[in-house]
C-alpha cells in the first residue's frame, strides 16, 4: 500500500502526516535529531513531501537512500499553506499529505550538493560586496554631512580609511 507523507519542516523539529490511500491519516511530531530514526521507517514505496526551507537538503540527504520518492515543494508556488488562515504544523503537514496524494504540488529540483554549495558562496559574496558599498556611502554621507568632502573611490583603500577616521 502506497503512502503519502506530508512534512512541515522546522529548524529543531518537523511534523509529518502519513496518508494512506484508504484515507486514514496519522500525525507525529519528530525532532530533528531523531531524523535518523524517521528515516528508518520511510519506505521505499512511499512518496513524501517537504517543503523547501533552509534544511531542506539535510532533511532530504537522509531520506534519499531509503528510495522513496522525494518532492521538494516550492513554498512561492505553493501558497494554500502559506495563506492559511489556521496555520498549524498538524495542518500544513496534512495538507502537504492531500495534495501530494493528487500529485498537485509545484515540485523545485534540488541543486546537487557541490553547485548549491558554490551558488551559495557566490550569494554571500555579493551580499557582502553590496554591504561594503552601503557602507561605504553611509560614511561618505556621514563626512559630508560635517562639511569633509571625499571622493567615495577614496574609501576603498587603507590610506582614505586611516584619513577619514
Amino acid at each position: 500500500m502506497n503512502r503519502y507523507l506530508g512534512v512541515d519542516l522546522h529548524r529543531n523539529c518537523f511534523t509529518v502526516c502519513t496518508l494512506g490511500e484508504d484515507g486514514a491519516s496519522e500525525l507525529r511530531k519528530w525532532s530533528i535529531h531523531a531524523l535518523g530514526d524517521f528515516a528508518q521507517e520511510v519506505q521505499a514505496t512511499d512518496a513524501v513531501a517537504v517543503e523547501a526551507t533552509g534544511n531542506a537538503r539535510h532533511f532530504c540527504q537522509a531520506l534519499k537512500e531509503r528510495g522513496c520518492r522525494l518532492v521538494v515543494v516550492n513554498p512561492h508556488q505553493f501558497q494554500v499553506i502559506s495563506r492559511s488562515v489556521k496555520k498549524t504544523d498538524a495542518r500544513d503537514a496534512k495538507t502537504l499529505a492531500e495534495f501530494l496524494a493528487k500529485d498537485m504540488l509545484p515540485e523545485v529540483r534540488m541543486k546537487e550538493t557541490l553547485p548549491a554549495e558554490i551558488a551559495s558562496l557566490l550569494q554571500t559574496r555579493d551580499k557582502l560586496v553590496k554591504l561594503r558599498t552601503t557602507l561605504k556611502n553611509k560614511i561618505n554621507n556621514l563626512l559630508a554631512a560635517r562639511g569633509i568632502l571625499m571622493r567615495k573611490e577614496s574609501l576603498s583603500t587603507e590610506k582614505g580609511l586611516e584619513q577619514a577616521l
